[in-house]
């Protein structure tokens, strides 16, 4: 029979009598989605857009050497064919796709994803609509301080995490510490004004220095349904650095591969020390922490180990958490349930991403720590000769790479490289700032805003010192929420030891993906049918936010202290000697003016409703800007009383007053008063 003819021998379907029965979609269910999504759309354009600006070093340098070129073509002594870099500033400018495909490359690899930073999203703010600060710039002390801390860290990369606290800790440790402690401009976080055991290679996040150095989350086992993960890993064995010649960094520049293989440990382990934890965030992809984490913490809280249910580890907010008011005859699933968070944290990482990729390729283009430290070792060599910061051409740390990379090769040679934990170096996309940190910013927000923040991790781990077992974790009570910080720490800080990335990639890129999680939550709070108050999400900056459709106001700027200066109280103008007023400074008051102030200068300053300043363990907040230590009206400033001695400053920008809502970058020094 023809397809026709069986068609035509169907019975017509006879009307459904109880159709009346079933609500019919029609054109007001349709209207209304509409208008969720316009009015999303017009909540989002609302929002005033952030000014955008560059550390001015890509105009400052003409041949460009302070800028990322990795890919392109370069001279002998690895700066680029500045020709072929004006071609990636044409094509970046134009958005053009047939002008990416007209660059000129060195070698045989691959710009990545320019274009991304042009791609067009339907949740949450647009990638444009957020703006990071300025990257340090090329000869300043801060960027000497984190290429000083990137050279510490390859060189302590096969030294246990618990190796680092210990009584007797190994030599490189302990001169560690003390090297980063003289530096004028180090942002690592400390204790009383100065960088500790318990603190080193973390970050400023709350959890971060809170407990052992990894969190729980890359340690303990991860339950995929009925099937367990086991976190132990794939990994490289001691030692195995790369790009150690400078025939070889050169190669990697211009874009060719890697001419040594990674040699790998042929027994996984669970991370445990710099080189593990490098590796791991060599091969992750963008869900896979966030994810792992989910699934840790709900199959701790799971009673009932029903996959579609909401365990009740699920935040206060969620309608359907029994014993919070919530449903009793419903439970949770395609929203608000286990379904609707994985959802979250999958949808949130390209996004993220494309917020980055703006930053990287449109704004910043920041040049890789392996670019960087090239430079040194033409200018320690004589071959060529850049700006450097005395705090890095006569940093002592460098004399331990010469001979680290002398050893790598053999002994025949050494340079002042700095050797990367990846064969191919880092990849071809600017460093600034981090799309890992941006990532796990997101996903971990996500992850807050589904979880009670407070409960603690059960059964805490530590990894043996060789990584073949995890043995149990006796001290203070470790937080989910702190985990959370701590393993948003623990990816972005394992691109530090892997040297493809600095402190300030990592600091402000965590930040912008939990800005860019909070907006995208902002919008999916319009989707739900329940009764819902909103999300409750701890921030970075250590408050709790209740995430609405409209409110809070969430910063269009990931906020930051960039420096302090020491104002003149009588003129209300800047002592230059000490503008900026910088860490390990000795302020002598009879060569000084008789009243004396210290701004805190910001970035951000439209999104900024206070800085936090705590002076040696006292807490105060300044409300308006200019924002000093003492205080100050409209730009005039109160005399402050600096007493004699040595003295710890931090500030914190936050976009309410008093230190409320979302946080940005801090800034810790330690000074002396005499």
């Amino acid at each position: 029979m023809k397809a026709k003819e069986a068609l035509a021998s169907v019975e017509p379907l006879q009307p459904d009598t109880h159709q009346e029965a079933v609500p019919a979609p029609g054109t007001a269910r349709a209207d209304a989605a509409q208008q969720v999504r316009v009015d999303a759309a017009a909540f989002q354009r609302g929002i005033p857009l952030p000014s955008h600006s560059n550390n001015g070093d890509e105009a400052r340098y003409p041949t460009r050497f302070a800028n990322y070129s990795k890919g392109l073509p370069h001279d002998s002594l690895g700066d680029v064919v500045t020709a072929e870099y004006d071609k990636l500033t044409a094509a970046v400018a134009s958005g053009n796709p047939a002008d990416f495909e007209a660059i000129t490359l060195g070698g045989t690899r691959k710009l990545v994803n320019p274009q991304a930073a042009y791609a067009y999203q339907l949740e949450g703010a647009d990638s444009h609509a957020l703006a990071t600060a300025p990257a340090p710039t090329f000869a300043s002390c801060e960027a000497a301080a984190e290429l000083n801390e990137l050279y510490w860290m390859s060189l302590v990369r096969d030294i246990s995490f618990q190796d680092y606290t210990a009584s007797s800790p190994p030599a490189l440790i302990t001169e560690a510490l003390q090297h980063l402690n003289q530096l004028k401009d180090f942002r690592g976080p400390k204790v009383n004004g100065q960088v500790t055991a318990a603190t080193l290679f973390r970050d400023s996040l709350p959890g971060s220095t809170k407990g052992p150095f990894l969190s729980q989350f890359l340690l303990q086992d991860v339950p995929y349904g009925v099937q367990k993960l086991v976190q132990r890993n794939q990994t490289r064995v001691a030692g195995d650095d790369h790009v150690f010649t400078f025939s070889a960094w050169l190669n990697i520049q211009n874009g060719l591969p890697a001419a040594l293989a990674e040699k790998l440990d042929p027994t996984a382990r669970y991370i445990r020390n710099g080189r593990d934890l490098a590796e791991f965030v060599h091969h992750d992809f963008p869900l896979q922490t966030s994810l792992n984490a989910a699934l840790i913490i709900m199959g701790q809280n799971d009673t009932d180990r029903d996959p579609t249910s909401t365990p009740p580890a699920h935040d206060s907010s969620n309608p359907y958490r029994l014993g919070s008011g919530g449903y009793t005859k419903q439970e949770a699933f395609a929203t608000f349930g286990n379904a609707d968070l994985h959802d979250l944290i999958g949808r949130v990482m390209k996004l993220a991403l494309l917020g980055q990729w703006f930053q990287k390729w449109q704004m910043h283009r920041r040049l890789r720590p392996e670019e960087f430290a090239g430079r040194v070792h033409n200018t320690k060599t004589g071959a060529r000769a850049y700006p450097l910061h005395s705090d890095l051409s006569s940093a002592p740390v460098l004399a331990r790479i010469f001979e680290r990379n002398k050893a790598l090769n053999g002994g025949t040679g050494g340079a002042y490289l700095l050797p990367q934990a990846f064969p191919e170096g880092a990849p071809l996309h600017p460093s600034y700032g981090s799309g890992h940190s941006t990532y796990i910013g997101a996903g971990v927000t996500m992850l807050k805003a589904f979880f009670e923040a407070a409960l603690p991790v059960k059964n805490p781990v530590q990894p043996s010192p060789d990584g073949l077992s995890l043995v149990p974790y006796t001290g203070p009570t470790l937080s989910i929420g702190d985990e959370l910080d701590k393993l948003a720490s623990n990816i972005g800080i394992g691109r530090l030891f892997a040297g493809v990335h600095y402190r300030s990639d990592h600091e402000h890129a965590v930040r912008l993906g939990e800005l860019i999680a909070l907006r995208v939550l902002q919008d999916l709070a319009r989707t739900y049918n329940e009764s819902f108050p909103g999300f409750n999400v701890k921030t970075f900056g250590g408050n709790s936010l209740k995430i609405t459709t409209t409110g809070p106001t969430i910063p269009r700027y990931v906020t930051a202290i960039t420096s302090f200066t020491l104002i003149d109280a009588d003129t209300d103008q800047p002592v230059s000697a000490f503008n900026p007023l910088l860490n390990g400074a000795v302020l002598r008051l009879a060569n000084l003016p008789p009243n004396l102030n210290i701004r805190a200068n910001v970035f951000g300053t439209p999104s900024v409703g206070s800085v936090r300043f705590t002076y040696d363990g006292t807490t105060t907040h300044d409300n308006s800007s200019p924002f000093a230590l003492g205080g100050d009206t409209a730009g005039d400033y109160p005399p402050f009383a600096l007493t004699p001695g040595t003295h710890v400053l931090t500030a914190t920008p936050y976009n309410f007053d008093n230190g409320a809502g979302v946080g940005g970058v801090p800034l810790t020094i330690r000074f002396t008063v005499v």
